[in-house]
């Protein structure tokens, strides 16, 4: 009943735990009652994300390590909550301990783990990590997946080249997309590269954001072309991006 104590206790600090669950929880404490795993499992990781949220990474692995039963949604918080933390070798840790738990990943898991990869600069881990999401259907199917994919294969490989097929196998492109390409090129300080897949979005009418017109406006004024800068700004205005 630690799980169950610690809850109550850090219940006043983090989102609030409905009434009728917190009730439960007290007589399962103070009579000894059943409570449903599942139902705990669902309030602990919530709770998790609210560690993470305030910056207490020990405290979320400590909650975690007391938890009995743990879901592919309390992993995935793990891993999430360590990235967003920049506990890179953290995150991928605990994503290679779900899987020797016997936990399939979703989509989620799979996109956050990339981005470990990506903060790793880790290509091998995350070669396996895109096999491994050929395998259960994600890469496809989700565009967060996609999204992370263009990411790390920007991050991580010496060209381009293996982002821009994933990048092209997307079958609908969104603003994170777009951007997540262009971002790539232009810290290679391939400002040509980067406009090219900017114009390529204007002519696929692609999903547009005030981050990637910034960062066209940088790439032009990093190959000092003050008319595709102008041009830029005109098309900024044209689709009404603030």
């Amino acid at each position: 009943m630690a799980c169950s104590r610690k809850l109550l206790q850090s219940s006043t600090h983090f989102r609030p735990i409905p009434l009728s669950v917190r009730n439960s929880l007290r007589r399962s404490i103070h009579l000894n009652a059943p409570f449903s795993p599942k139902d705990l499992t669902g309030l602990t990781t919530d709770l998790l994300k609210s560690y993470f949220d305030k910056g207490l990474i020990e405290e979320a692995h400590s909650l975690f390590d007391e938890m009995h039963h743990r879901d592919v949604i309390a992993w995935t918080a793990m891993v999430t909550g360590y990235v967003s933390c920049n506990q890179y070798t953290r995150a991928w840790n605990m994503f290679s301990n779900m899987l020797k738990d016997g936990v399939n990943p979703n989509a989620f898991t799979v996109s956050s783990v990339l981005k470990a990869c990506k903060g790793l600069k880790a290509l091998s881990r995350g070669e396996l990590v895109h096999g491994l999401a050929i395998k259960i259907g994600t890469q496809g199917s989700s565009i967060y997946v996609d999204n992370a994919l263009v990411g790390m294969y920007a991050t991580c490989c010496d060209s381009m080249d293996n982002a821009r097929l994933v990048f092209e196998d997307i079958v609908s492109k969104n603003a994170v997309s777009w951007t997540t390409l262009i971002t790539g090129y232009t810290h290679r300080r391939d400002s040509f590269g980067g406009l090219r897949v900017f114009r390529q979005m204007f002519m696929e009418e692609g999903e547009l954001s005030p981050f990637s017109f910034s960062i066209a406006v940088s790439a032009c004024a990093a190959i000092g072309s003050s008319n595709l800068g102008v041009v830029a700004h005109l098309r900024q205005n044209k689709y009404s991006v603030k």
